[in-house]
């Protein structure tokens, strides 16, 4: 069992139980870091680039390869618009997200997120 596996399928609620809300909530829980990102999230791409990049240093910084728990940022559709959490699961790289299309958490290969959808901006620590 991995840890990760409490948080699939949660369902995807916008604020509190969207990207930024999961990130933060697998920070705590099973991390025990506290990262007290803003209660309120943007919600279109355009809002949600705006807020990562006005936001991001001052709640993580950058590291040059994932480990396992520490958030990811995507770039979609051009902007900087989604947050996982990587998770080192059977020699590979997985990300679990809360996905709004799916409407719910899932835990997916990495290299399956980049291949369509998304490109890795980069790997973060919380502060």
């Amino acid at each position: 069992m991995h840890w990760s596996d409490v948080y699939v399928g949660l369902p995807y609620i916008p604020e509190t139980g969207d990207c930024a809300a999961l990130a933060e909530r697998v920070a705590f829980e099973v991390f025990g870091k506290a990262v007290c990102l803003p209660t309120t999230h943007a919600l279109t791409y355009r809002e949600q680039a705006t807020q990562i990049m006005d936001l991001r240093e001052s709640y993580a910084k950058e590291i040059p390869s994932p480990i396992d728990g520490c958030p990811v940022l995507f770039i979609g559709r051009g902007r900087l618009c989604h947050i996982g959490v990587m998770c080192w699961i059977a020699d590979e790289w997985w990300v679990l997200h809360a996905d709004q299309s799916a409407g719910s958490v899932l835990r997916q290969r990495l290299r399956d997120v980049t291949r369509l959808h998304f490109k890795v901006e980069g790997y973060y620590q919380w502060l």
